[in-house]
């Protein structure tokens, strides 16, 4: 099947004419998530810093108070940022992939949605606004907070979202001119609401996917007062909409697990197409080369696919069955496997980059699909979910640790150095008149100026080193059996998570359909302490869906080596649950797992289970240890 179809040499000219003339909006300000665009490209301009860290080119930090992984946005010489506080402790966010469940129960205790604005130039905070005081009525994901919405400004007035809470306006000077609840409503696996809100013409377009009740609604920018409202056939998407400016007509789209829809400002359906996106919905739309890009990458999920949408697409665009994506005229290529999960692609000159959340980065061609190189692994070994950014011939990629990755952005990977704030960071940065504003866990960065990455190269950067064939997880995804038998003979454990990315080695060989290392890994998963039984998960297709989880035991011929006789003892067929690290007793009489949200202990001599604890926050939910339990 062809995936892949140029179609327009006369597209691609007015897309060469589009570009050529960016925006002085998108220099001097950056008014919404990802920038004025939507495309995280900022122009040339030599004050933009390209070599930091905690103090070199640092103008100023500021402390931001609370918890959010909202961006920020700025608008002349205002920066807004959302937080919000709490004054229980919870669990706070933590980086890696959580392939479950989120957090069951709402936090604990009275919290604090707050708005915050700093000067531009001095990092003075000029005011605080609190738009709601209470309980969290909604849980949310592990790694998420209750600020994760980017608010957006169109220089008059600066509108906040905090998705299962409420819409609020305020004037620049931080005075509330309207508000808007919304109604918090059951999200998948209680991960919350996450998109953003986007401001066009006056209107606020607001996308609200959830399990009771999906909708699309653009509110009046000066009154609050609901436009119009569309309810929607999804349950499963995070992005952001995207108002797509482009030579024919401006649009809204929205990707969803279902469909990807367009609307008209007015609220019409304009065209949609199913293109059997992954499991959740994550990566915005943007478009770039006069092009609309849509992606999902659900990690475990086998179709992982990118679109590229030309303009004046009208009706149903999903081919017929049998049919391929791009015998749609309105579909210029399509890739199967080629988007992320969680952060949003790039498209900076003539490719399109992908940064994946397991520590990744791959490259297209922009225009036509093709692809320019495969997965590059980041060194060192790092795991994302802001979303990358691009100026002065450069790709920025900021990890869960802080590190600021810096590219020579062309058709080869090529990583000049990488720059250290040393803290969790999973919001994505924003670029205006010349600085970088970086907010961490727990401050807000203005870099700017300073030398350029190829005049210091690596000079006080993390080292960057190729990786190792001692790395379990290296060995694993190369499909190199002698590294990963030398690893697993030396005390390496089959059931230890990747520290940057949360896995295990047998879901990387999955992952990256190493079939000859997953039979090996099987064979080697919680073997018991004589050697002679294995206990393993086994999950149908290995989508990480919400059936098919079961703990097999088998027995183990360590000489061959190979198992037999393999039976079930746990299943978690139709429940949301999963299961993590067995250990077996050392006597070998019974096995102890944890199974979503306690702790079993399975006995082997009568076939029984019993609970040996039900505390959802406790620390077996990710055992690390390599021993048997005592």
């Amino acid at each position: 099947m062809k995936r892949i179809r140029q179609k327009s040499l006369g597209l691609l000219c007015a897309a060469c004419l589009m570009d050529a003339a960016p925006s002085v909006l998108s220099q001097e300000n950056w008014p919404r998530f990802r920038g004025a665009r939507a495309d995280g490209v900022a122009r040339e301009d030599s004050r933009l810093p390209e070599v930091w860290d905690k103090s070199t080119n640092v103008k100023w930090s500021a402390e931001v108070p609370g918890w959010g992984w909202s961006s920020p946005v700025v608008w002349g010489d205002q920066v807004f940022l959302t937080s919000v506080v709490s004054e229980a402790e919870n669990i706070h966010p933590q980086k890696g992939l959580y392939r479950g469940e989120g957090v069951r129960d709402p936090a604990k205790g009275v919290h604090h949605w707050m708005v915050y604005c700093f000067d531009r130039y001095a990092g003075a905070m000029l005011w605080k606004r609190e738009a709601h005081t209470g309980n969290p009525k909604v849980p949310r994901h592990p790694k998420n907070t209750y600020a994760a919405e980017t608010p957006t400004t169109d220089g008059q007035r600066l509108y906040v979202l905090f998705g299962d809470l409420g819409l609020y306006c305020y004037d620049l000077d931080g005075q509330p001119v309207w508000s808007h609840p919304i109604e918090p409503k059951k999200t998948f696996m209680d991960y919350g609401a996450a998109a953003s809100p986007v401001v066009h013409e006056g209107q606020v377009f607001v996308v609200y996917d959830n399990l009771e009740a999906s909708w699309i609604a653009a509110f009046d920018a000066a009154t609050g007062q609901i436009r119009w409202q569309q309810r929607r056939d999804e349950e499963r998407s995070w992005a952001t909409p995207f108002v797509w400016d482009n030579e024919l007509r401006t649009e809204i789209v929205v990707p969803g697990k279902n469909r990807n829809r367009s609307y008209s400002l007015t609220g019409e359906r304009l065209w949609e197409f199913d293109g059997d996106m992954s499991n959740l919905v994550i990566p915005s739309p943007f478009a770039a080369q006069g092009l609309c890009y849509i992606a999902s990458g659900y990690v475990g999920d086998a179709h992982r696919p990118t679109f590229a949408i030309k303009p004046g697409a009208k009706g149903d665009i999903t081919p017929k069955a049998g049919g391929d994506y791009t015998d749609s005229p309105y579909i210029e290529w399509y890739q199967p496997k080629a988007s992320p999960y969680n952060t949003t692609q790039i498209v900076y000159r003539d490719h399109l980059y992908t940064v994946h959340d397991q520590g990744f980065l791959t490259c297209h061609n922009a225009r036509t699909g093709e692809l320019v190189y495969g997965k590059k692994r980041f060194q060192p070994a790092a795991s994302f979910t802001a979303s990358p950014w691009a100026y002065n011939g450069y790709l920025f990629c900021l990890s869960e640790d802080g590190q600021t990755y810096v590219l020579k952005a062309g058709p080869e990977f090529e990583i000049v150095r990488v720059n250290n704030l040393d803290e969790l960071c999973l919001a994505t940065p924003a670029i205006a008149d010349g600085r970088l504003f970086v907010r961490t866990a727990s401050r807000l960065y203005c870099i700017s100026g300073g030398a350029r990455a190829k005049d210091v190269a690596h000079a006080g950067s993390t080292d960057v080193q190729p990786a190792q064939p001692s790395d379990i997880w290296a060995a694993t995804r190369e499909g190199n059996r002698n590294a990963l038998i030398h690893d697993l003979d030396e005390g390496a454990s089959g059931n230890a998570r990747d520290p940057q990315e949360g896995s295990t080695p047998l879901n990387t060989a999955v992952l990256f359909g190493q079939t000859e290392i997953v039979k090996l890994l099987l064979d080697r998963v919680s073997l018991s302490p004589g050697e002679t039984r294995v206990c393993f998960e086994y999950q149908r297709g290995y989508e990480y869906k919400d059936a098919g989880r079961t703990l097999y035991l088998a027995d183990f011929d360590a000489k061959k080596p190979s198992i037999t006789n393999a039976r079930a003892f746990a299943n978690a067929e139709g429940a949301n649950r999963w299961f993590a690290h067995p250990r077996w007793t050392k006597d070998e009489a019974a096995i102890v797992y944890h199974a979503s949200p306690s702790l079993s202990l399975y006995t082997l001599k009568d076939g029984t289970t019993r609970k040996v604890s039900t505390n959802p926050r406790a620390e077996y939910r990710y055992p690390h240890t390599a021993g048997a339990p005592k």
